[in-house]
């Protein structure tokens, strides 16, 4: 299945990492460096399941998979399970250590279509050109896999991690998540946490490890609008009205040309970056700086400059059309009048901005502005979540990526995007990081998914470190021999 990996020899892809000063032990070092061939095999093994959560095809089988490579490094594990929903693993490596760090990926993946562009099969994953291609490979399977095989290092060679260690490997992040805070809110003590390292990390084009301190919240909606029982014949135009221009003129009462959302009071609670945050985003790099050339665009939202593009993709809000469709889109021509129209949007926010209190708004909005007959459908509904660059986990994180990169890291104030990361931060008010390995170019959510195998080494000692960091020398400076952190058993 991963017919060329036993050509790539970590030993000469890594042999750039210098090793000394770090509070890894040398032993669990040479263990990672050893293993990396085993472990490119193992993220292979969990890319080669499918689990589309979409189609829900292959997800519980997938979830076995997960709780079996759990057990596989030493780990107990939990199959939670609630009605409708796909199957959360949970699983538990304790230490002598009174704290605990939670790791939170997801097993499930996005649809492979358009089945034509991918090079190789998406669920049999391929090694060339020094990179792993197939579905779920970066978003998220390799780095769960990544984080299992860090603990492991540290139990096979140490007899237990740094400190307490938690997973929580939901299936169905890829399509919002529903029933995740339905989860922690029934096993609440089974993911409590001193910090939490969320789902994904990355290296930038220049090579430079990425941390992300956050992510946006989202409402996510489709609008339908009717104007007729069935299509009709363009000529009747003259007469009936016709849905899609209807949508139009609503559509353009939401935002206008300069990206300013106007339904009332949607920035209400959107609150300026600190004069220290904005010193931090002016001063880091930003994808915002490779996205024209990566998409081929010609100016930025509103003709805005780049030092605002890099505020807007961390602190204010966005109202997207995700898609539109209605009438006739085939080939050759077909003169009809639609009967409906149908679109989805997302808005992504910010922190205190309140789903539930803006998707209102937007209804009241809809009826002021002569509206109401318009049908909406919310989905996603997820408020967003932030960590402070001064905190102890994040400075953890930022001391980490200098020991193993010999860099700074890129500091992310917040991720453009989304996830359910709300519902650990709300609940217990952990800290949390994104860090990984994947790279900027990893094609995530589309054909041809890859990670950088020269990436994974670096990843997973930048895990590790940013434990030690955080939790002191080899996990046990405040140890107390109990587990009152987590509040397992």
């Amino acid at each position: 299945m991963v017919a060329r990996t036993a050509d790539v020899s970590p030993k000469l892809i890594f042999r750039d990492i210098s090793i000394e000063a770090m509070a890894i032990d040398a032993a669990v070092r040479e263990y990672i460096h050893d293993n990396q061939d085993r472990f490119l095999k193992d993220i292979a093994r969990l890319v080669a399941q499918p689990s589309i959560s979409a189609k829900n095809e292959g997800v519980e089988e997938c979830a076995l998979l997960v709780k079996k490579m759990i057990e596989e490094i030493g780990g107990r594990t939990k199959m939670l399970k609630l009605e409708g929903a796909p199957t959360l693993v949970y699983g538990e490596v304790d230490s002598s250590s009174n704290k605990t760090i939670l790791f939170y990926n997801h097993y499930d993946v996005q649809p492979v279509e358009p089945l034509e562009l991918w090079k190789s099969p998406p669920f049999q994953p391929e090694v060339r050109d020094g990179r792993m291609y197939g579905r779920g490979v970066s978003d998220d399977k390799g780095q769960l896999v990544a984080r299992l095989k860090l603990i492991e290092s540290y139990v096979r060679v140490r007899g237990e991690p740094p400190c307490n260690i938690t997973f929580c490997f939901e299936g169905e992040e890829e399509v919002g998540s529903g029933h995740l805070d339905r989860y922690v809110e029934t096993y609440p003590d089974l993911f409590r946490a001193d910090a939490l390292i969320w789902e994904y990390g990355k290296i930038d084009e220049k090579g430079r490890p990425v941390l992300s301190l956050g992510v946006k919240g989202m409402i996510y909606l489709e609008l339908v609008v009717r104007s007729l029982n069935q299509d009709a014949h363009s000529m009747y135009a003259a007469a009936l009205p016709n849905p899609v221009w209807r949508l139009v003129h609503l559509l353009h009462l939401i935002k206008d040309e300069n990206e300013l959302i106007l339904i009332p009071g949607w920035y209400d609670k959107v609150l300026p970056l600190a004069p220290d945050e904005l010193r931090v985003l002016e001063e880091e790099p930003s994808e915002a700086e490779q996205l024209l050339s990566t998409y081929g665009a010609t100016e930025f939202a509103g003709k805005i400059s780049l030092a605002e593009a890099k505020r807007s993709l961390a602190s204010l809000p966005t109202a997207n059309i995700a898609g539109i469709w209605a009438g006739y889109t085939g080939p050759g021509s077909k003169t009809v009048l639609p009967a409906e129209v149908h679109c989805k949007m997302d808005f992504r926010l910010v922190p205190e901005q309140d789903p539930e209190e803006l998707f209102a708004r937007f209804k009241q909005f809809l009826k002021e502005r002569g509206y109401s007959d318009v049908q909406v459908t919310a989905g996603t509904m997820e408020p967003a979540a932030r960590t402070s660059y001064n905190s102890p986990w994040a400075n953890a994180a930022v001391k980490a990526a200098e020991e193993v990169f010999k860099m700074k890291p890129v500091i992310e104030i917040s991720s453009p995007g989304t996830g359910p990361l709300y519902v650990f931060t709300r609940r217990y008010g952990a800290d949390a990081i994104d860090l990984g390995f994947s790279p900027h170019d990893d094609a995530i959510h589309a054909p041809n998914e890859n990670i950088r195998l020269d990436y994974l080494e670096k990843g997973m000692l930048w895990m590790g470190q940013t434990i030690e960091n955080y939790v002191g020398k080899r996990g046990h400076a405040d140890s107390t021999g109990d587990r009152a952190s987590s509040g397992t058993a």
